[in-house]
């Protein structure tokens, strides 16, 4: 996509629903397995809630941390007491959605996991705008930081800063020639995500794939979906799709991770070395420290938003 398409922020303060399904399949990272996607329009106030077909029922799951059971590599949900609801790897997609600004939408899960598709939030960014947008006459819900609101955790640090608009800024070390010290920054509007953020690859180690795949993990991960790095460094013949990939696809990861907080963040999250763990541990702080931030209720509004492109229009109403 060329142009200048959803450069406002407040495109984001109108709930927005799809306008039509979007089927995505494709395997698990983990799982290996196969998985079928089916994304539906719902109605406002309807949240994001995953729809799991399990082999016994189907299960609602919302797209809430309170549903969080694993952040061990990648964020999965479930219901307390039934096994067979788990949805696994959420984060790529809530990105995307939290990205675009949908806020409303019935994901129909066939399978464990969210497929990985290549690594990226990029295809569901496409088929979400393949799909196009659907403006609903209310507004998101959102949370308003008031004060700092900061964890730790060996060695980690993540905080929400107050702020009009969210702004992420994550930070990553690792010991590898490739990578080392990496900062990214980015103020998030649909278009900046799109162009800087939402093609970024999940990444791994070659060295770690012995012991990732004995605890049953990793069983889909190949060159197509994540980017290896050997000792010397990347294993894909493509190599890189930004010099510092590793850190814009934390920021991607982290953005689905907030995306299940059931509003809409005001502020600003800065995240130093990072990962789901953190970013689960500090929305549960955030319910709790009620005094740093306020809670600003959705109300009825007739959208005045006008798309500031022939390319936008053509996405949003079609």
């Amino acid at each position: 996509m060329n142009g200048s398409v959803w450069n406002d922020y407040s495109t984001y303060r109108v709930q927005k629903t799809i306008r039509r399904p979007v089927t995505v399949t494709g395997i698990g990272l983990h799982s290996g397995q196969s998985t079928r996607l089916q994304i539906l329009p719902a109605e406002t106030g309807h949240g994001i809630v995953f729809e799991k077909i399990g082999s016994r029922k189907k299960f609602e799951l919302g797209a809430h941390f309170k549903n969080v059971v694993s952040t061990s590599l990648a964020t999965s949900l479930s219901i307390a007491g039934e096994p067979d609801s788990g949805v696994a790897t959420v984060e790529h997609l809530m990105s995307a959605f939290y990205a675009l600004g949908i806020t409303n939408a019935r994901v129909i899960v066939e399978g464990n996991e969210v497929p990985i598709l290549d690594g990226s939030a990029r295809p569901f960014v496409e088929a979400i705008l393949d799909a196009a947008l659907e403006l609903q006459a209310m507004t998101a819900p959102s949370i308003r930081v008031i004060k700092p609101i900061r964890i730790f955790q060996e060695g980690v640090v993540c905080e929400l800063l107050p702020r009009d608009n969210l702004r992420l800024t994550t930070s990553i070390d690792f010991d590898h020639p490739a990578i080392g010290a990496q900062t990214f920054a980015l103020e998030l509007t649909p278009q900046s995500f799109i162009d800087e953020v939402s093609s970024s690859r999940t990444f791994g180690f070659m060295k770690d794939v012995d012991a990732l795949r004995a605890r049953n993990l990793a069983q889909g991960a190949s060159l197509d979906n994540v980017l290896a790095f050997d000792e010397k460094g990347i294993v894909n013949q493509e190599g890189a799709r930004f010099a510092d990939e590793c850190v814009r696809h934390k920021l991607l990861d982290a953005l689905g991770d907030l995306a299940l907080a059931g509003a809409r963040i005001q502020g600003e999250l800065v995240s130093f070395r990072g990962g789901h763990s953190i970013h689960i541990k500090l929305l549960q702080e955030v319910a709790k420290m009620k005094g740093s931030w306020e809670w600003v209720e959705a109300e009825p509004v007739m959208p005045t938003w006008q798309p500031e492109s022939a390319e936008q229009a053509y996405l949003i109403s079609r």
